[in-house]
């Protein structure tokens, strides 16, 4: 795989993952209340700063307006990105990175917030590092040319997101969400105790796909098993989703899901493309790359 088509692989992965999030931010909503709403932590600087009580902060409407202004204005951020995402290469001008940069950290500042919704469930951070980790991936690999630590950074991320899936498929540490156990009986005919068992399968799995993929021999068919797996998963959020409604505004309500975890499949797909790279195709037919 050369430079430039690993390249287009990681813009087209970070605009998905900022163009899904800036669908969710302007027509949806974001975790930003579990941090402006949070009493332990801004209740002291509210009292000092606003000189007002915290039920009136919480309670005045213009706080949540405010909010709203906010999580309305990030998802601009993320759209801008996303274009600059596709529009980027290694001569562009400082304020594109400047952009790119601030989309990136303002991403893992969102896993951040989704872990705190959480109860600071730390794997639900690292189980977002392919979406963290892409921006990050097309920033260094614009400033360095250097394909060797690009592929183990991405093999790293699929590893941390194929672990935090697995642990909690597993109910390692914490329980089984319900989510899980909800899309899998939407999707598939099956009773409770069966879609646990296939959960359990399924984390099971996911450790081993986390170690394989650093092995030689097992990499190819990790990698496969790595992107069906992302992108079945993906698409799970928008079939479970019609398994109540077939109508426009499941679509609305439930594709920004499904765009923004796209990478998951794309980038396995990218690793496994470096290592075992297409037959060439010419004219006098296949050719086997060397």
């Amino acid at each position: 795989m050369t430079r430039s088509t690993l390249l287009s692989f990681l813009k087209i992965s970070s605009f998905f993952i900022f163009f899904g999030r800036a669908y969710q931010h302007l027509f949806w909503d974001a975790p930003y209340r579990s941090l402006f709403w949070d009493q332990h932590f801004l209740e002291p600087f509210i009292n000092f700063i606003f000189d007002i009580s915290w039920k009136s902060y919480v309670t005045n409407l213009n706080t949540d307006y405010a909010l709203q202004f906010l999580i309305k204005g990030i998802g601009i951020l993320y759209l801008f990105c996303a274009i600059i995402s596709l529009k980027i290469h290694e001569n562009a001008k400082a304020w594109m990175i400047g952009a790119l940069k601030i989309g990136a950290v303002s991403i893992v500042f969102l896993s951040f917030l989704l872990t705190k919704e959480k109860f600071y469930h730390l794997i639900m951070f690292f189980e977002h590092a392919i979406q963290f980790g892409v921006p990050i991936a097309l920033l260094f690999y614009l400033r360095f040319n250097d394909t060797n630590r690009l592929i183990l950074y991405l093999k790293i991320c699929i590893a941390l997101a194929f672990i935090c899936h697995g642990t909690y498929a597993l109910g390692i540490f914490y329980p089984l969400p319900a989510n899980f156990v909800t899309m899998t009986l939407n999707i598939l005919p099956v009773t409770e105790e069966v879609a646990k068992t296939l959960l359990l399968t399924a984390g099971i799995i996911d450790f081993i796909i986390a170690i394989a993929i650093f092995l030689p021999s097992l990499a190819k068919i990790a990698l496969i098993y790595a992107a069906f797996w992302g992108f079945l998963t993906a698409f799970a959020r928008l079939f479970s989703g019609f398994h109540y409604d077939y109508s426009l505004s499941i679509l609305h309500q439930y594709t920004y899901l499904v765009i923004y975890r796209l990478p998951h499949g794309i980038i396995p797909l990218v690793v496994l493309l470096y290592y075992f790279p297409l037959p060439k195709y010419t004219k006098l037919g296949f050719i086997t790359n060397p």
